[in-house]
């Protein structure tokens, strides 16, 4: 093609200087497929234009860059002019006349395959001077065009499909130019000349402005590929018929839809993982239909995707149409004129959206559905809400129900400002007090979800009693240890009730202790719950535990200390963390944690103990046996007990952050320490960073001054000038400072 296209260049070059007999004119084609225009000027002058494409200047020479063959083969453009029937998309395709017969049409929405069809079956027969065709497609999250060639060829467009656009207009002009790397200048009649390796030029001079044209939608994916196929695909140019085999498995699912919304809910009831969806749409005459067409759609997809999985992974929903019977009880519980409303089991509402089932199909998607989650979210608050209320409830029964909110998966937020609306007390029952909140738009309405109020009292009396009742247990109670690990984290009930994080309570104590004492047990109990081994992999089969849950509980206790924090609270969390430490002494990350700690309430009280003890006995543990660091710290990386902490990236991290430690620490004692003592462990913790991270002239500058408190003037004098000497990496201030301590240990004015 690239010859072809010299070709008709030399073509109309010859044409422009040859054929003056011919009117001066604006002369327009589409024979390729692009929207060429070729002006006939005075002086024998023409102007050959293409009217799409990028460019870009590079010093005095103009580059047209090389995309016509990577330009789509079709014209996109996106409207929301038009009126389809429900859940449809009109197209409009010109072009089709000739060439249909090699285009398809996909659509997709979620994880879910394309679902591909040839143009020719969805707009049947074309005359052979029809320019243009209409017809309908489900509304989709993505949309794909194919043309295929006879040569197997396929070239393959992706479209992201806006949430409000109900039209999509197709222009095939299928792109036959191949990529032509032309370049231009300005020469000194100030003409522009455009050629291709300075042969055959053309030359270009100003006119009028180029019309506007309708700016059409790029795709957001471009493949090309030999022999493209999916399931059912039509053997349109003889390849061979692809076996109809490949066609996935769809099942005969039907959903049981009641014909009044009492047995809806006993429906509901007997399945009770599942909502009851009810569509309200009273002064539509075709909402019946609709919902029916709904309802098949459901059917089909369900079936479609229970091949790949169990039916009860997609079928989430039972579906109830509203109708003129309901009117007393939708006066007292609809939000909207029209509405899509979703019921638990027991009636309890606990959503509604503007606008009919069909409008709001969206949120239902068998597998993309948005609001599935959100839904177990409130349903979990108003079942616990419920429990609370009950003077009958037992305490096993508001574990239960403790039991989902204390999900790390399960969906939550904060959802305010609150909006008033009406619960009925007629059937449906609706034993919840409630309001109903809005929510962030989904497709074009929006969803209000239920918000509950609790009694923060009632619940926190409650989390205390259970908390007492297991406190003579002989073995781990693991639906307990579940909710008190959520909880001492902040991750479970309390905050995704109210949002927040709160300090440990008394009870919450209890809980860490009763974790602490059954330690043991709960972690074999996990792992074998999980499958998991010593060494799990992170990225397939690891699951968190106790080993990595109770210090993460902790961290978050200790960072909610401050200065004004009470010394006895401060004390109960830091003698805790010591507890956590101590089942399991190898997790260094822990250890440091609480070392970097006692160090800031050191700094705090200008106290060196018990912090200068205290770290001094985790570094002659760490460091003891002989070995040298590099060798203590490789083993520690490698070993069984350290491959699922990801506090460190890579092998130089975790080494740099016991240097950083010992370091760390050695500063505390250069700023604070007065004791001898303290001075020469300091400096054993400093001679060891050093080993670990050679000639770092932070560490130098450290064991320098240590050096010279400890009596070791000299010493100290030539290492603070080895700190200089690799101080290129520090800034200059710091670097002045360095140079002020030398002077000062030069004059003996330190």
């Amino acid at each position: 093609m690239k010859n072809y296209t010299l070709g008709l260049l030399l073509f109309l070059s010859a044409f422009a200087y040859s054929q003056n007999k011919f009117e001066k004119a604006t002369y327009t084609s589409t024979t390729f497929g692009q929207y060429i225009k070729l002006k006939l000027l005075d002086n024998n002058q023409y102007e050959f234009v293409l009217f799409y494409g990028d460019y870009e200047v590079k010093n005095d020479t103009l580059h047209f860059k090389n995309n016509y063959s990577s330009g789509p083969d079709f014209g996109v453009v996106f409207s929301s002019d038009a009126n389809p029937s429900s859940g449809k998309i009109k197209v409009n395709i010109k072009g089709t006349s000739v060439y249909y017969s090699g285009i398809y049409i996909g659509t997709q929405s979620g994880k879910a395959e394309p679902d591909y069809k040839i143009v020719s079956e969805l707009i049947g027969e074309l005359k052979a001077d029809d320019e243009e065709a209409n017809f309908e497609i489900n509304k989709a999250e993505y949309l794909y065009l194919a043309r295929e060639d006879y040569n197997g060829e396929t070239s393959l467009y992706k479209y992201a499909l806006p949430r409000n656009i109900n039209e999509i207009k197709i222009e095939y002009t299928p792109n036959y130019l191949s990529k032509v790397d032309l370049k231009g200048y300005i020469n000194e009649k100030n003409e522009l000349i455009v050629s291709e390796n300075n042969k055959n030029p053309l030359t270009f001079v100003k006119g009028q402005k180029p019309e506007v044209t309708e700016t059409k939608e790029k795709p957001i994916e471009t493949i090309n590929k030999k022999n493209w196929t999916f399931p059912g695909k039509p053997d349109i140019y003889g390849y061979g018929a692809v076996d109809s085999t490949a066609v996935a498995t769809v099942s005969n699912f039907k959903l049981a839809v009641q014909d009044n919304l009492k047995k809806a809910l006993e429906a509901t009831k007997s399945s009770p993982q599942k909502f009851l969806v009810v569509s309200y749409d009273p002064d539509n005459k075709n909402a019946k239909n609709f919902f029916d067409v709904f309802i098949q759609n459901q059917e089909y997809n369900i079936g479609s995707y229970s091949s790949y999985g169990q039916v009860a992974d997609y079928d989430k929903y039972n579906y109830y149409l509203a109708t003129v019977k309901d009117e007393s009880w939708a006066k007292k519980n609809v939000m909207f004129k029209s509405t899509t409303l979703v019921m638990d089991a027991d009636g309890n509402i606990l959503s509604q959206t503007e606008g009919s089932l069909p409008e709001n199909a969206g949120l239902f998607d068998v597998y993309y559905g948005s609001i599935g989650e959100k839904l177990k979210y409130v349903k979990a608050m108003v079942d616990l809400n419920k429990v609370l209320d009950s003077k009958k409830a037992k305490d096993s029964e508001i574990v239960k129900k403790l039991l989902p909110l204390s999900d790390e998966n399960l969906y939550s937020w904060s959802i305010e400002p609150p909006v008033k609306v009406a619960v009925g007390s007629e059937e449906p029952p609706s034993p919840v007090k409630v309001d109903t909140i809005e929510e962030y738009p989904n497709y074009e309405n929006q969803t209000a979800y239920t918000k509950v109020n609790f009694d923060k009292k009632k619940l926190l009396s409650a989390w205390d009693r259970i908390v007492n009742s297991h406190a003579k247990d002989k073995t781990p109670d693991m639906d307990f240890v579940k909710i008190a690990l959520a909880e001492v984290q902040n991750r479970g009930f309390y905050y995704k009730i109210y949002n927040e994080e709160r300090p440990f309570d008394e009870t919450n104590f209890k809980a860490i202790d009763y974790l602490l004492k059954h330690y043991d047990a709960i972690l074999e109990e996990q792992k074998k719950t999980s499958k998991q081994g010593d060494a799990a992999d992170y990225y397939a089969d690891y699951t968190p535990t106790i080993e990595t849950q109770l210090p993460l509980a902790i961290s978050g206790g200790i960072s909610q200390i401050g200065e004004n924090t009470d010394e006895k609270y401060r004390n109960r969390v830091m003698d805790v963390y010591k507890k956590v430490i101590a089942k399991k002494p190898q997790d260094y990350t822990t250890t440091l944690g609480y070392l970097r700690l006692l160090q800031t309430i050191a700094e705090a009280q200008n106290k060196e103990n018990p912090f200068v003890t205290e770290y001094d006995a985790f570094f002659k543990e760490a460091f003891k046996g002989g070995k040298n660091e590099i060798e203590i710290l490789d083993d520690l990386y490698t070993s069984s007990q350290n491959k699922t902490d990801y506090s460190y990236s890579d092998w130089t991290s975790f080494k740099y952050s016991f240097s950083n430690a010992s370091n760390e620490a050695a500063w505390f004692v250069v700023k604070k320490g007065k004791d001898p003592e303290s001075i020469k462990k300091a400096i054993q913790w400093s001679e060891s960073s050093l080993r670990i991270e050679k000639n770092s002239p932070y560490y130098l500058d450290t064991l320098a001054q240590l050096y010279y408190k400890n009596g070791e003037k000299q010493k100290a004098i030539r290492t603070q000038e080895l700190a200089l000497k690799f101080s290129d990496i520090i800034g200059e201030e710091t670097k002045a400072e360095m140079e002020a301590v030398l002077e000062k240990m030069k004059n003996g004015t330190y």
